[in-house]
């Protein structure tokens, strides 16, 4: 079977590696072709545009940054939708908008193609292990024909329903990891600037009822002063927003969603939007005159 992948970013060149390393036929595109280098010399064919990807392959997947650069890839010049035949898949895998990808689904089906929306979670790490989140929303028997190819890059597969119901539940998701990253930034600034070492802040907190998942990356991230972008903040931005317009979609009041989206447009402002999501503390820690570190190995 020959499949395409669009996007070679942080995430997606770990899961078109795990594609091209399991057996399948690859052909890529990517914005920066270099981008795609290790996977070229490893045997990947490259696709000059979307268009050509899918006059090619049989199952195309997208993994982009926002709704509206998936938007480009499809409907754009030498798009996606130019070079669609009846019978294709086509996998999304980005962090989209329900919205933007019913109304794609809708336009392909005219067309004979099958569309999914299946983001995932884990990061950059998970994708780089293989051990990826998937969410899955469209047709299940449109799935089961690609579940080979997405088990290359996890076990943790889930069907959640009609075509949009993936990027519900990513969207959910990572509105209770930012708000989580936010109140934990402003705990462990409030418990150091009050005299608390951070390490064993840490420590109590582990085993306490404030744990959770983003302050457990504390000690790989913020205790070493370490923001070196798994997550950037401005696609944390991105997502939060897309949580926020989905909630106003369905009648569902978000303030708490609201002000961590407010922390996320500070934080970019304040020039830290390339950084790991988790760099929204250094504004806490710039306000306060406070830094939130360990001293030596904090694991």
């Amino acid at each position: 079977m020959n499949v395409g992948f669009v996007g070679i970013g942080q995430m997606g060149k770990h899961m078109a590696k795990h594609i091209l390393d399991a057996g399948y036929r690859l052909t890529v595109h990517d914005l920066q072709k270099e981008a795609a280098n290790d996977l070229l010399e490893k045997g990947a064919t490259w696709g000059k545009t979307p268009k050509e990807i899918a006059e090619s392959c049989q199952v195309v997947i997208s993994s982009l940054p926002t709704p509206q650069d998936v938007e480009q890839v499809v409907y754009g010049e030498n798009g996606l939708n130019s070079g669609w035949k009846d019978g294709d898949i086509y996998v999304d895998m980005s962090t989209n908008s329900p919205l933007t990808i019913r109304r794609i689904a809708e336009d392909a089906k005219s067309m004979g193609v099958a569309v999914l929306d299946a983001p995932v979670s884990g990061g950059t790490r998970g994708a780089e292990m293989g051990t990826l989140a998937i969410m899955v929303g469209g047709d299940l028997s449109s799935l089961e024909k690609v579940r080979t190819i997405l088990e290359t890059m996890s076990q943790k597969i889930f069907h959640l329903g009609n075509v949009g119901c993936g990027n519900v539940a990513k969207l959910v998701n990572n509105m209770i990891a930012l708000t989580c990253s936010s109140i934990t930034a402003e705990g462990f600034v409030l418990g150091a600037k009050a005299g608390i070492d951070p390490k064993v802040l840490w420590d109590i907190i582990s085993i306490s009822t404030g744990n959770n998942w983003a302050m457990q990356q504390y000690p790989q991230g913020v205790l070493r002063g370490d923001f070196a972008p798994m997550y950037r903040l401005s696609l944390g931005r991105k997502d939060a927003r897309l949580a926020l317009e989905l909630g106003k979609d369905y009648d569902v009041p978000l303030p708490l969603g609201a002000v961590m989206e407010q922390k996320l447009i500070e934080a970019e402002a304040a020039g830290l939007g390339d950084k790991h999501v988790d760099a929204l503390i250094l504004r806490l820690e710039e306000l306060t005159g406070i830094q939130v570190r360990a001293e030596g190995n904090p694991e």
